[in-house]
Parts: structure tokens; C-alpha cells; sequence
């Protein structure tokens, strides 16, 4: 009997509940067809129907229930974050077997002393070798390849990309430029590179558009690194 009567007043409570929710109003500014309570938890934001897009000022924060931002935007100037990774800390400074350093902007390049300074520095890391990739090219990669090869320590320990202008790029530009890569390949270029981001964008050709790397009319200096077996290294924008 004390069972029976438990069961009843549970039935009793849960119909009594069902039927209070049944006749609550929507809340937090709901409107016809919306769920109710706002569409979000303790009758927080606007409710929206489905599909339906958010009022102007307001964003979806749950389905179906948009709000105000309640702060200001930040600013990334205000940007301060912090890392959440817990890890051991295990410096590695200096690589286990000889490695390749095939993007290397080292300072220092016109002259022995400076080459050779370079030189300790990738003893220091276990670095066997380099590709200098500063877009030399003319009488600087001359100069640069001659204190390499200076260098008893760093003759077979450098390479150098060769550079490309692209500036005024247009009639009469490609056979210029395919001429003066010519000779930084008999100079001792391994290459070319790095292209930099500013083609892409901001070098722009005479006609004021910007140039792009696929643009045909460099299509003659990329045939010519084909032919002289040049890789090329490309970090365009």
C-alpha cells in the first residue's frame, strides 16, 4: 500500500509539472513558433525559429537563441595568450646526425671572416650544410661565392641561390633576367631563390597590375631554370 501511494503522488507531481511548462509564456524576448525560455539556459537571448537569421547586432551563442555582445571587441593588441601545455621540457641543440639547412639567410657572406663565422655556428648545431637564400645576384653573388670558396673550413659547406628582379616586368624584361641567371649559374648558383611574398603582393608590373607567380610572362625564366637544372624556392604571397 505505502508503494501504491508513492507511485501516485510521483505520477501526480510529474503531471503537475508537465502542465505549469505547458502554460509558461516564452521568455527572454521569444517569439511566435520560437522555443520556449529564449532558446538559451535561464531565458537567455532572443529566440529565433529554425532557419531563421539573427537580428542585426546579435549572434547565434546556442541554436536557435541570439544574442548582444555583452563586451566590447577586443583588439589584438590586447592579445595575451597563455599556453595551456603541460609537457617535460627536452632542449634539442644540436642535431643527432649531420643535418641541411636549406633556407639560410646568414649574415656575413661577403667575406672570409664573416664565412667563417657561419661556420661555427653550424658546428655548433651539427649543421653540415647551408643554401643561402637571399636573392643574390650580379656582382654580390660574385663576391659572396668567392668567400666561400676562400674558405678552407666552408668551401663545401655553402651553397648559394641565385636572385631574380622582378621588377618591370614586361617587353624586353625576360631576356634580360634569363641572361643575367645564365651567368650567376657560371658564377656557381646551385638555384634560385627565395622568390620573396612581395610577389604577389606588392611588385606590381608597369601597367599597374599586381604580378602573379604564374603570370606568362615569366614563363621564360622558369624554362631556363629547367634547363639549367635549377630547383627553385618559392615563398610568394
Amino acid at each position: 500500500m505505502r508503494i501504491a501511494r508513492l507511485f501516485t503522488g510521483l505520477a501526480g507531481a510529474i503531471l503537475l509539472a508537465s502542465s505549469l511548462t505547458a502554460q509558461t509564456p516564452p521568455t527572454g524576448g521569444g517569439r511566435a513558433g520560437a522555443p520556449p525560455g529564449g532558446g538559451g539556459r535561464g531565458g537567455r537571448g532572443t529566440a529565433i525559429v529554425l532557419g531563421e537569421q539573427c537580428p542585426a547586432g546579435m549572434t547565434e551563442i546556442r541554436p536557435n537563441s541570439c544574442m548582444a555582445p555583452q563586451l566590447p571587441p577586443p583588439s589584438i593588441v590586447d592579445y595575451r595568450p597563455k599556453s595551456t601545455l603541460i609537457a617535460p621540457v627536452h632542449m634539442v641543440k644540436t642535431a643527432k646526425f649531420p643535418a641541411i639547412d636549406y633556407h639560410g639567410h646568414p649574415p656575413g657572406l661577403g667575406f672570409v671572416t664573416g664565412v667563417d663565422s657561419i661556420g661555427f655556428a653550424m658546428d655548433s648545431l651539427n649543421v653540415r650544410m647551408m643554401i643561402a637564400a637571399d636573392n643574390m645576384s650580379g656582382e654580390r653573388l660574385k663576391i659572396a661565392i668567392a668567400a666561400v670558396k676562400s674558405s678552407p673550413k666552408m668551401k663545401d659547406r655553402v651553397r648559394i641561390l641565385a636572385g631574380i628582379n622582378f621588377q618591370n616586368v614586361g617587353p624586353g624584361w625576360a631576356e634580360k633576367a634569363v641572361a643575367q641567371l645564365e651567368a650567376d649559374a657560371k658564377e656557381g648558383a646551385v638555384g634560385v631563390g627565395e622568390i620573396p611574398k612581395s610577389v604577389g603582393l606588392t611588385v606590381k608590373k608597369p601597367d599597374g597590375t599586381r604580378l602573379k607567380i604564374d603570370d606568362p610572362e615569366l614563363d621564360p625564366i622558369w624554362d631556363a631554370c629547367a634547363r639549367l637544372g635549377f630547383p627553385v624556392f618559392i615563398h610568394t604571397g
